[in-house]
């Protein structure tokens, strides 16, 4: 067993949050269970936010969509802390990268795309359609493979069942970390406002359009702009739909059972709207890029009116998520 969790991960405002915020979730799970968790960060972005839950951050002060040029200074943090095993999230990896590293230390990967064969020691694919993406898989290397691997915060562990209401009387609209599309006014201006008591909108840590968007929808009584929520389980206990883009955000909504329209705005959260969809857990109104996504965002929200559907959809979701993934990830990380 290892008492140190080591985790290599970035943020910023053109990957936004979400690398870093899963990672938290393993992070503060670790340290439930008694171990330390260091981040490893090529600037200085997300050093804040991670030792605010705690943990420590080394910064290499490299570039993080580089990352072979940063090769050197990590194999002297991997010498210098004695690191036997490396959780690396991050899209920006190349196999040159992931090999160089897999042979300093046990590397085991956070995926959600499968873009190519990876030289690691292990692979971690929480997605929904983390089994289908690995189907064969190499006797060489460990697979933590599910929904039962999703890293939610604790808060998401043991969450009561949906209070499903007989009409949707407040909503949830979640556009990521940066919203790069202006997502939250294009749904404020075509959902019927009027229709909910309470309209709470999530713009983004990153995006900069909270003074727009009070600017425009401000004067509602019913409409709520935050950039940034940090017990976002209580607005999606309060939310009888929310309408969200494809990232982890899926999976804590999923846990909470909370009706869910998706969309999509970048290639990585394609195959999470798509398989949520197919599998029949939460409609997708499509692509930003290529979509009408306003118009099919109304459109579903219409079809989940009914309570019924909206309680069938609840149930099925919790089964999906129990919330104890961070805490397994965790677990396995850590065992030698």
């Amino acid at each position: 067993m290892s008492d140190t969790l080591f985790i290599r991960a970035d943020m910023n405002s053109e990957i936004s949050t979400g690398h870093v915020m899963r990672c938290l979730s393993v992070a503060d799970a670790a340290k439930r269970m008694g171990k330390k968790a260091v981040f490893i960060a090529a600037d200085d972005q997300p050093k804040e936010l991670i030792e605010s839950r705690g943990h420590e951050c080394i910064v290499l002060g490299t570039a993080w969509n580089n990352l072979e040029s940063e090769i050197p200074a990590l194999g002297k943090v991997i010498g210098s802390e004695k690191i036997e095993r490396l959780l690396i999230d991050h899209y920006s990896v190349t196999e040159k990268y992931l090999k160089a590293v897999n042979e300093l230390t046990e590397v085991i990967y956070l995926d959600d795309l499968k873009a190519f064969d990876y030289p690691v020691s292990g692979i971690v694919c929480y997605a929904v359609y983390g089994e289908d993406y690995y189907p064969d898989k190499d006797p060489e290397k460990k697979y933590f493979l599910g929904c039962g691997y999703a890293p939610l915060r604790e808060a998401f562990e043991n969450p009561h069942p949906k209070n499903i209401k007989e009409q949707p009387e407040s909503i949830l609209i979640m556009t990521g970390g940066s919203d790069p599309f202006g997502i939250a006014e294009g749904v404020l201006g075509a959902i019927p406002l009027d229709d909910y008591r309470s309209v709470n909108v999530i713009c983004g840590r990153f995006s900069g359009k909270k003074e727009k968007l009070e600017e425009l929808f401000g004067s509602r009584d019913n409409v709520h702009i935050f950039p940034f929520v940090e017990k976002v389980w209580e607005l999606y206990d309060e939310a009888d739909v929310a309408i969200s883009a494809g990232g982890s955000t899926l999976y804590e909504l999923a846990s909470m059972g909370v009706p869910t329209v998706t969309y999509s705005f970048a290639d990585n959260q394609i195959p999470n709207v798509s398989s949520f969809d197919a599998k029949g857990f939460m409609p997708c109104a499509g692509d930003v890029r290529t979509d009408d996504i306003y118009t099919n965002i109304v459109k579903i929200l219409g079809e989940l009116k009914p309570a019924e559907k909206r309680k069938d959809l609840s149930g099925k979701l919790m089964k999906l998520v129990d919330g104890k993934g961070a805490e397994r990830l965790a677990a396995a990380l850590s065992d030698r």
